[in-house]
């Protein structure tokens, strides 16, 4: 990119702002550009997508590079000899096969301009997937509290507001790129400037990127974003679908497994429905005195998808009340559920927030669903993981809790001199027989039955966290994971586990996720200094720890650099079930490659102040979900295991919360020693 960012520099110097910009999104007269201004986030000086074309292609890794990193990250979790079994079928791989799929897979790479070499592939595993939805694709965020808002439901109000605004902005394409700034000093008022000033380039698209990258700013990927709002998973047989409805102004709340819509946004497509007016509706909905529903239809969204297939076609072709209100949550903004309880412990909300119990008052295939627990005031956010990952999520995650906090639609006090909403609120309907009955009874039964199964912890540890880590030269991240491979080393008495962590790919067009082997020979050894009955001298356990960091942190760049080499072996798997024959090489059926596969630690990470708490289950039957943050001084976890698997949730918190005190301890050694 050098000749790029040399032309730039000489670009940039050369232009001036123009004294006016036309409007980044559709063209609007004055007027309407005024009217829609006051109900934006914000305007960005460059439209959403002034980076998209520009971005990095995600490059197919090398072939020799990933089999040599897939070893590595088998050593850990094999013996002697098994590991010279894979060794073996690697090297044959590498001689055979391996050589003419990855010509395949270069080939389909360069036919795929829009995409990368494993966008659609990684799609149509999640479309294909036949699993219930529920706990399988569906983690939550809770939000952080909001004590300038004590009425819940003015802060619901607020939250839907802003989420009003978001979808505004965006639809109008002046949405803030997503931007990752790796200078602390760059002004992004004056980054963004300089972008404008760029946009009065011909040819800038091509340019963009580069010249973020002059400025250390770097553009994030926005291809998952369409599909954050107004969008929905439609079970088919044998694959899903996703559709988006882009004209949609509506919502529907969920609550007693009923459900009810209502617009948020004016017919005009630029102005919101006045807070006040979202609030009374709120109320309606809310002061329906009918029980909750016999047979709640939602819960059929949580069955096997092929099933689920079945059941919705005998729904549609029921009746045409069917077919509408089937078309009114489908084409929705988003899903608002609200349920009502009085419990506040940790893992009661987060047992809630998962799968609501027997998941009558949820309809899962919704991308966006914003969850409320009243009268105690508890919100997060749940969605449908096929469409997307966590940046699309998390930047309207922040963007609502920042705007509802700092600029409310509905000012305090506002609610008590509310006028009755002149507009009722629609009930959707739905006409059901014997049969469907039948399935939903059965539906409701099912689930239960699995959300009883999941057993839930929470901790959270004061006192230590990212500040101490730094100062003694650790990444934060890897201590929070050696604490985890601790934990599950003294939980199984001593064993390694096949470990994922999610690592972001959005700094390339459509990049969505790579894996992080966090279970590495260096946390293996650590462990073993670490966990038995007298644990080695804090030098050596230091010496280990600093080995186990640099290890994860090498991971971790590779991964977010495209290369890691899950991503890749699957998709040379992929390209194997394509070519003609469809012999699968003995790489793909070595039981070590389904091992590894078969999570046994599945963490994820989202550490930020809008964030509560957040969580999700496990991936697999014998495995454990570890939702995990490291803030400045503190740390917390949450964990979630099968209980037909023998797993407990709270003993593996038990070990975490003793895994977390040695590191703490050998830290602080490590620091008082500096002193």
């Amino acid at each position: 990119i050098q000749p790029a960012i040399i032309m730039l520099s000489v670009l940039l110097r050369q232009c001036r702002v123009p004294r006016s910009t036309p409007t980044s999104g559709r063209l609007l007269s004055t007027s309407a550009s005024n009217i829609l201004d006051e109900h934006l986030l914000h305007r960005s000086p460059v439209h959403t997508e002034f980076f998209q074309a520009s971005l990095p292609h995600l490059k197919v890794p090398d072939l020799n590079a990933s089999v040599e990193k897939y070893l590595n990250s088998q050593r850990p979790l094999l013996t002697d000899e098994q590991f010279s079994a894979t060794t073996s079928i690697c090297q044959e791989f590498l001689k055979q096969d391996g050589p003419e799929l990855q010509r395949l897979l270069l080939d389909y790479d360069k036919s795929n301009s829009d995409g990368n070499y494993v966008s659609d592939f990684w799609f149509d595993m999640y479309l294909r997937d036949r699993r219930s939805l529920v706990l399988n694709h569906t983690p939550f965020l809770a939000f952080s509290a909001a004590p300038e808002q004590p009425d819940p439901l003015d802060r619901l109000t607020n939250m839907v507001y802003s989420s009003a605004r978001y979808q505004l902005t965006y639809a109008n394409r002046v949405l803030k790129p997503e931007v990752y700034f790796l200078d602390p000093k760059l002004s992004e008022e004056k980054f963004y400037q300089r972008m404008k000033m760029l946009s009065r380039i011909p040819g800038h698209s091509r340019l963009a990127w580069a010249a973020a990258y002059l400025h250390k700013a770097f553009p994030l990927d926005m291809s998952q974003y369409p599909n954050l709002m107004a969008s929905t998973r439609l079970p088919q047989t044998g694959r899903d679908s996703l559709r988006r409805y882009p004209d949609s102004r509506h919502i529907v709340l969920m609550r007693g497994g009923r459900f009810y819509s209502f617009d948020i946004i004016e017919p005009d497509g630029l102005s919101i429905v006045p807070a006040s007016t979202i609030r009374a509706r709120l109320s309606e909905c809310l002061a329906d005195s009918r029980p909750a529903a016999e047979f709640p239809v939602g819960v059929l969204t949580s069955a096997d998808r092929d099933v689920w297939t079945k059941e919705r076609q005998k729904l549609a072709h029921a009746s045409k009340t069917n077919s509408a209100s089937l078309e009114a949550i489908d084409s929705a903004l988003f899903l608002v559920c609200l349920d009502e309880s009085q419990q506040t412990s940790d893992s009661a909300l987060c047992h809630a927030f998962l799968h609501s119990g027997d998941g009558a008052n949820r309809w899962w295939d919704k991308s966006l669903c914003l969850m409320a627990i009243l009268p105690v005031g508890e919100f997060a956010v749940s969605f449908e993981h096929s469409w997307g990952d966590g940046v699309a999520v998390s930047r309207y995650f922040n963007e609502v809790f920042n705007d509802s906090n700092r600029r409310p639609g509905l000012s305090s006090g506002q609610s008590e001199s509310l006028a009755a909403d002149p507009v009722s609120v629609r009930r959707l309907e739905f006409d059901l027989d014997d049969s469907l009955k039948a399935s939903i009874a059965t539906c409701r039964e099912q689930l239960s039955a699995r959300t009883a199964d999941l057993d839930l912890d929470f901790w959270q540890f004061d006192g230590f966290g990212k500040s101490s880590a730094k100062r003694a030269g650790l990444s934060p991240d890897s201590v929070s994971q050696t604490a985890i491979q601790l934990a599950y080393y003294w939980l199984s008495g001593g064993a390694t586990a096949p470990t994922y962590e999610s690592c972001s790919t959005a700094a390339f067009r459509r990049g969505r996720t790579e894996t992080i082997r966090s279970a590495t020979s260096a946390t293996k050894e650590f462990c073993r200094l670490a966990g038995g009955s007298e644990p080695a001298p804090t030098n050596q356990l230091l010496a280990a720890l600093k080995a186990a960091s640099d290890a994860h942190s090498t991971l971790t760049k590779d991964a977010a650099m495209g290369k890691g080499w899950d991503r890749h072996l699957f998709a040379l798997r992929c390209m194997s079930e394509r070519r003609a024959g469809g012999a699968v090489p003995r790489l793909f059926t070595d039981p070590a490659y389904r091992k590894i596969n078969e999570i046994v630690l599945s963490t994820s990470t989202l550490s930020m102040p809008a964030v509560k708490i957040g969580g999700f289950a496990p991936v697999s039957p014998a495995g454990l979900g570890v939702g995990y943050a490291i803030e400045d001084s503190s740390m917390g976890c949450v964990a979630t295991a099968y209980k037909s698997s023998g797993r407990s949730s709270a003993e593996f918190m038990r070990c975490y919360q003793r895994a977390c005190l040695l590191l703490a301890d050998v830290i602080g050694k490590a620091l008082d020693a500096k002193k």
